[in-house]
C-alpha cells in the first residue's frame, strides 16, 4: 500500500474514532495534503486543506492552533508553488496568530516570522522583509539559543539573504558563526531541518569528501 493510501486509510479511522477536529486526526490531514504536494497532487493537497479550514475555522475559530497549523501548511504550499501574493497574505495571518497565541519569541513565532520575511523578499518588499528576518533571527539567537532548529533555519534564511544582496562575507560569517557546528554533528542527533540543512552545508563545503581524503 502507498503512503497516500495508508494516510487515506488512517484519516477514515482517526475521523470515526475520535471526530474530526481531533489533533491526532489533525496530524494525519497535515501529512495526507504533505503527502499530496510532494507527489506533485497540488490541488488534492489545497482542497485537502482549504476543507480542513472551513471546518477548523466554523468548530474552532480562526485562532486555534490546529488551524494555525493546517494554514502554516497551506502558506508552504503557496510560496513553493509560487502564489507569492496568496502566500504572504496566509503567512502573515500566520505568524500574527502566532504571536497572539504563543509570544512573540515562541520558536512557532520566530518560525512564522522567517517563512513570511521569505516571501515578502520574493515580493519585493525588502525593507519590511530585512527587518522581520533580522528581528526573528536575532529573537531567536537571544531567547531559542544557536542550536535550536528554529534558530538554524533562520540562520541559513539569513545566509541566503546576504548571498542575494551579494554581501559574501557576512553571508560566510554567519555560516562560520551559527551553522558549520552542523557539520561536526551526528546526524542522528539533528532535527530534520538542521540535516537539511546540514547536507546543504557538507554540499557547498564539499564537507564529506574533504573527510574521506583525511
Amino acid at each position: 500500500m502507498s503512503q497516500i493510501q495508508t494516510l487515506v486509510a488512517t484519516l477514515d479511522l482517526y475521523s470515526d474514532r475520535f471526530g474530526p477536529y481531533h489533533p491526532d486526526t489533525i496530524e494525519v490531514v497535515k501529512e495526507l495534503a504533505i503527502a499530496f504536494w510532494r507527489a506533485g497532487e497540488i490541488d488534492k493537497a489545497v482542497g485537502l486543506l482549504d476543507q480542513a479550514l472551513d471546518h477548523l475555522t466554523s468548530s474552532l475559530g480562526t485562532e486555534h492552533p490546529a488551524r494555525v497549523d493546517v494554514l502554516s501548511t497551506l502558506g508552504e504550499i503557496m510560496f513553493e508553488q509560487r502564489h507569492l501574493e496568496q502566500a504572504g497574505t496566509i503567512l502573515r495571518e500566520v505568524m500574527e496568530c502566532c504571536v497572539r497565541n504563543s509570544g512573540a519569541n515562541h520558536p512557532s513565532s520566530l518560525a512564522a516570522k522567517g517563512s513570511l520575511a521569505a516571501a515578502l523578499f520574493d515580493l519585493g518588499c525588502e525593507e519590511e522583509a530585512g527587518f522581520l528576518e533580522r528581528e526573528a533571527f536575532e529573537s531567536a539567537q537571544t531567547h531559542l539559543g544557536k542550536t535550536h532548529p528554529v534558530t538554524c533555519v533562520l540562520a541559513w534564511n539569513r545566509t541566503l539573504m546576504f548571498e542575494r544582496r551579494r554581501d559574501l562575507d557576512s553571508a560566510r560569517e554567519v555560516v562560520v558563526n551559527e551553522l558549520v557546528w552542523l557539520l561536526a554533528e551526528d546526524p542522528s542527533r539533528l532535527e530534520a531541518d538542521q540535516n537539511t540543512i546540514r547536507a546543504m552545508l557538507a554540499e557547498r563545503l564539499n564537507w564529506d569528501s574533504a573527510r574521506a581524503a583525511c
